[in-house]
């Protein structure tokens, strides 16, 4: 029997809208088709409206603060929560103009949004009740927020990412429970917009996988701002749905806390129900579906990409998944994936960015063998002239100069990483982007500093020139 497309991809978000452009690019017939509506949850839930709240959030504290650079406001400076959310929609709907099936089936590529999908067999698959036949298949379905089952939440009103940002208006107060990027991206905005927010974290320490030392710092920050936040607190339950009480257990003792909201920021699930997978025997568990290093599942004609297997849950990284599995489902190539180097960053002001080791990380793998370089925002005349001083980074570097990782917190630090994270995935030291002209005044002499620091130490090892640094100063005393 034929097949009626080359590709079927499972999954309307970043991952799938990669799949389905490269897969046309390659002159293949492709349908993209979804169970809700294409943009996934970075369009609906994730980067977009949350980036957009964050920046309204930026204009907001700088309006507040206009001494910082030598400005007065005149009047009350005020936050209108029902405009704020509506900009955060409208930013959402002029994203989806783009996404939505019409431009897709445009280009020549079949797209189905809100449809009922079940795998029949390796290369049948039921949407709306019609059989789609394809010589492979790319399930890109993402993830969904993970409810934690606490005693009492199901009776309690709460929000999660995926309904957060249907708020017609902002809540007096907030609880927000994780203390992961989400939970911490949210409360430096709502905190910024008015509203009062608490944090409760399990873990020591927010962002329990950065680097602690910036953590700690952005933590500080945090604080100073009015953000309340609780670590090493363990929910106990929640009560009370008029207003929503977080009961919790913290240094031994048990505490409350109430807010007009609730919101679960406690991780992600993977989306793998519903789609008849067990009728053809793929391989997946709670974790997501099981693929090889070439995003193929255990059903050779099926591959998978982004949220739904892991090991990151990054829009970035679906999309790399994405463009590897649709090139070895389609071309007669091997393309293997490798997360050796996988950044990311947590968009907070100051933005928290990561990729490789962290200190800890690397001494428990090289010992004594490893190197920090650390570049102070404070010493920097871009941050000056912009008052951006607070932040650091921080470049863990092997004895030989290799990178192992690179942390920035401070301004910019999304964009900044990348220099040191390309030369960390290609393999470059360190003390070779010396070499490098960097612009003045910008963000990028962060690097240049750690650079030359780490040249002078290269240049300082070097044997022949500690040999000429010795015999100079032999033939300084010996005159």
């Amino acid at each position: 029997m034929g097949h009626d497309y080359d590709l079927i991809i499972v999954g309307g978000g970043g991952g799938g809208i990669t799949a389905a452009m490269l897969a046309h690019g390659l002159g293949k017939k492709v349908a993209l088709i979804d169970k809700k509506r294409f943009g996934g949850e970075c369009t609906w839930s994730g980067c977009v409206p949350s980036k957009s709240i964050l920046h309204a959030a930026r204009m907001m504290w700088n309006a507040r603060h206009p001494e910082l650079y030598g400005l007065s406001i005149h009047g009350e400076i005020s936050v209108s929560g029902d405009h704020v959310m509506s900009s955060v929609q409208q930013t959402i709907r002029e994203i989806y103009e783009g996404e939505k099936p019409e431009a897709f089936e445009k280009l020549g590529i079949t797209a189905i949004e809100n449809a009922s999908i079940h795998f029949i067999d390796p290369h049948t698959i039921e949407v709306n009740g019609k059989t789609m036949r394809a010589g492979k298949f790319l399930i890109a379905t993402g993830s969904s927020p993970l409810v934690p089952p606490v005693p009492g939440l199901s009776s309690v009103p709460y929000y999660t990412n995926e309904t957060i940002f249907t708020l017609s208006t902002l809540p007096a107060s907030l609880t927000i429970m994780g203390g992961g990027p989400i939970g911490i991206e949210m409360a430096q905005a709502m905190n910024r917009l008015g509203v009062a927010v608490t944090v409760i974290e399990m873990a020591p320490s927010i962002l329990i996988r950065e680097e602690a030392e910036l953590s700690a710092m952005l933590a500080g920050i945090l604080k100073r701002e009015g953000v309340t936040l609780l670590t090493g607190a363990k929910v106990l339950s929640v009560e009370n749905p008029e207003k929503p009480t977080v009961v919790y257990e913290k240094d031994g003792k048990s505490e409350k806390t109430s807010a007009a909201a609730l919101l679960i920021a406690a991780g992600r699930k993977p989306n793998t129900e519903g789609l008849g997978f067990e009728t053809i025997g793929l391989d997946h568990d709670r974790r997501g579906i099981a693929v090889d290093n070439y995003m193929r599942t255990s059903v050779k004609t099926i591959y998978a990409a982004g949220d739904v297997v892991g090991p990151y849950q990054f829009s970035h990284i679906a999309n790399y998944q994405a463009i590897a599995a649709t090139s070895n489902a389609l071309l007669p190539i091997r393309r293997s994936v490798n997360y050796d180097a996988v950044p990311w960053c947590t968009f907070t002001d100051p933005e928290l960015a990561r990729s490789g080791l962290t200190e800890a990380e690397a001494r428990e793998k090289f010992g004594s063998k490893i190197r920090i370089y650390r570049a102070e925002y404070s010493k920097l005349d871009r941050a000056r002239t912009d008052r951006a001083t607070e932040g650091l980074a921080k470049f863990v570097c092997h004895g030989n100069g290799k990178i192992l990782g690179v942390h920035i917190l401070g301004e910019r630090a999304g964009e900044v990483m990348h220099e040191a994270h390309a030369a960390l995935t290609l393999g470059i030291p360190l003390y070779r982007l010396d070499k490098v002209i960097h612009t003045y005044p910008t963000y990028s002499e962060l690097t240049r500093m750690a650079a030359r620091a780490a040249y002078i130490d290269r240049i300082s090892s070097n044997p022949f020139v500690r040999f000429i640094k010795l015999f100079r100063s032999k033939n300084e005393t010996g005159s």
